[in-house]
């Protein structure tokens, strides 16, 4: 039998005007009026010097509170995320888009179901403790953090595996999927597979507020044992928002022989930036109202330069260190694009195998399984999207798991940003440091891409 895993991925980053106006929202926006000032020029600040060896990740991690300050630190289980998008963006050249996190949680949960040698590979490439109840104790915070309503955001997660009728759940599996994971459970009948997959569509449908109408069909739900899904919705509003009346067309640049008019946002306001000697590129944190979360951009000081960028990516997250306060001129293409990749054969480079052949061992979905009943992954799929405006930005994502820098003045720093040429784009939780999405823009005006290996 095959176990069609279903990860739904849907950060979705909205940049909408529509969010109520509240005390806290104009605190944040305006600031405090005891706090108010006559000094209009606020001094350079830097990020907490924190050196990255000496941060010791703990079950229970305490993280700042990010309200106005950035804080760097380093986050539970990212290098598989790291390694993940380093692979995607290596494997062609054009937009991607992908949800780490939603794949994650995914391979996360086949780990809890899976005994053996496929729990030690999938442990291992993922990056986890070896203690079962360690990874529980460390995911339960995550989501729980990342699940805390704001009333300047929103972020919705959801979470569910489909099981078919005639298999008998585990009991004590289904408590930890949903105490720790946030999965729920539920039974379907795959015999009606139109009717199944339109009901799995419709929770799609929802969960990712429309943005995904319909993943599955009747085809890939014939016949199934179980879908793991997950989605994740992101919507945010730009702290410091583009005006839209000083957008204008201007060349992005898709090559050195190749160029396109595309509409460029312009800003200059307080963003914390660095210009990394390691990259030879500019890296810029952009927040998002109310600082809990924020969209980095590293934009190379040379035409071909994305490509040192992603083959060094795995040490990104030390340079966030060297962030500072600047005054910043922001130029940034305005973009939306579709995203749609199938998994399975990065997922194998990677070295997770184990859950696609018929010797897989995920024994924790179902009671009593024999040997007819025994379930691999057939395919790993993931649709995602974005959209960037003046207001900010829209993110989501569904996966399917089938089972040069110028500085002016002495007192006053500042520095631009041109990202007129491929660069990396990432949205995290600032509370977590989870990657909600990461994602490279070759040519905004493209609107669709595929990723699909063997």
């Amino acid at each position: 039998m095959k176990l069609l895993l279903l990860i739904f991925l849907v950060p979705l980053t909205i940049c909408s005007a529509n969010i109520p106006i509240s005390p806290d929202l104009l605190e944040t926006v305006f600031g405090h009026p005891d706090n108010a000032t006559n000094d209009l020029k606020p001094a350079v600040s830097q990020a907490l010097p924190v050196a990255p060896g000496s941060v010791n990740p703990a079950y229970h991690p305490t993280y700042p509170k990010p309200i106005e300050q950035y804080y760097p630190a380093l986050a539970e289980y990212d290098k598989f995320d790291w390694t993940l998008t380093k692979r995607v963006a290596s494997s062609s050249q054009e937009n991607f888009l992908l949800s780490p996190m939603g794949v994650k949680l995914a391979m996360a949960i086949l780990m809890e179901a899976s005994t053996g040698s496929t729990h030690a590979e999938l442990s291992s490439v993922l990056g986890f403790d070896n203690d079962r109840q360690t990874v529980r104790r460390k995911f339960g915070y995550i989501l729980n953090t990342l699940k805390t309503q704001s009333s300047l955001n929103v972020l919705d997660l959801a979470s569910r595996i489909y099981v078919a009728e005639n298999i008998a759940t585990s009991q004590h599996f289904s408590a930890i999927a949903e105490t720790f994971y946030k999965t729920e459970i539920k039974n379907i009948n795959f015999d009606h597979p139109v009717k199944a997959a339109f009901d799995i569509n419709q929770w799609i449908n929802i969960t990712t507020h429309g943005r995904i109408p319909g993943l599955v069909n009747a085809d890939d739900v014939y016949k199934a044992s179980a879908f793991i899904l997950n989605t994740i919705f992101f919507e945010g509003t730009w702290l410091h928002q583009f005006a839209p009346n000083v957008t204008k067309p201007d060349f992005f640049y898709l090559s050195a022989t190749s160029k396109k008019e595309t509409p460029f946002m312009n800003i200059r306001d307080k963003f914390y930036f660095a210009e990394s000697s390691k990259f030879n590129a500019k890296i810029l944190r952009m927040p998002y109202l109310g600082n809990a979360f924020a969209m980095y951009i590293v934009v190379p000081n040379t035409l071909t330069g994305i490509v040192n960028v992603f083959n060094d990516l795995s040490d990104l997250r030390s340079e966030l260190y060297y962030l500072q306060e600047y005054t910043v001129d922001v130029t940034l293409p305005k973009f939306k694009f579709e995203y749609t990749s199938q998994l399975d054969g990065i997922l194998k480079e990677m070295g997770i195998r184990q859950v696609f052949e018929d010797t897989a061992s995920l024994p924790g979905i179902s009671r009593g399984q024999n040997l007819n009943q025994r379930l691999k992954v057939s395919r790993v799929i993931q649709r995602s999207g974005i959209q960037v405006n003046e207001l900010g930005s829209i993110a989501y994502s569904a996966t399917e798991v089938a089972l040069e820098n110028k500085f002016g003045g002495a007192s006053e720093y500042k520095a631009e940003v041109v990202a007129n040429k491929p660069f990396l784009f990432f949205i995290q939780d600032e509370t977590t440091k989870q990657l909600l999405f990461t994602g490279r823009v070759s040519d905004p005006a493209l609107v669709d891409g595929v990723l699909k290996l063997p």
